[in-house]
């Protein structure tokens, strides 16, 4: 359980540490980045999407993105991330994203079952036999309307992560322009 709980924690600043890594490694051309935008606007939509519908700590949310997956912001993130290690150009690197991924996010997704089991026991073991823990539902029917808020979406700082990517796919671009 530690380790979930340590995964969990230093997660934001692991991720930072490898987006630097990746940085100095990438080698961006103009096909490589508008590709990898497609990811990166697919993931990012997602995360925002699944921003506006969960309320940390307060209820199951179980509506909206979080009917075809446990883990949206996740999903998002992950489609980001390949996004970017299109991006950059380098084919290696997605094999390295694949196993720091799996490896911290699989302890951090654990540790919030685990949390969420225990605030939400009856209702979570509902939740959990009919939503997959990470890859989405693709049958639509499985998917339950819910309201959508954009004020949580600032609550839970997506636009801070939504700057963050703006200004990394700049960095890209700055790199592949002065790389020729």
């Amino acid at each position: 359980m530690e380790i979930y709980k340590t995964a969990k924690k230093y997660r934001t600043r692991l991720s930072a540490v490898m987006a630097v890594l990746f940085l100095v490694l990438a080698r961006p051309t103009a096909s490589t980045l508008l590709w990898g935008l497609i990811l990166i606007a697919a993931g990012q939509t997602i995360r925002i999407w699944s921003s506006g519908y969960i309320h940390k700590n307060e209820v199951l949310t179980v509506t909206g993105p979080y009917s075809l997956s446990r883990n949206p912001l996740y999903v998002g993130s992950f489609l980001m991330g390949m996004g970017f290690v299109v991006c950059m150009g380098v084919p290696w690197l997605a094999m390295a994203f694949l196993l720091f991924f799996a490896g911290v996010y699989w302890f951090t997704i654990r540790w919030e079952e685990d949390k969420l089991e225990r605030f939400f026991s009856e209702q979570w073991d509902r939740y959990r036999s009919r939503v997959p823990r990470f890859f989405p539902l693709l049958r639509w029917p499985g998917y339950r309307r819910g309201p959508f808020d954009l004020s949580q979406v600032v609550r839970n700082k997506e636009m801070l992560n939504a700057t963050v990517v703006a200004t990394v796919y700049g960095v890209l671009w700055i790199k592949a322009l002065t790389m020729n």
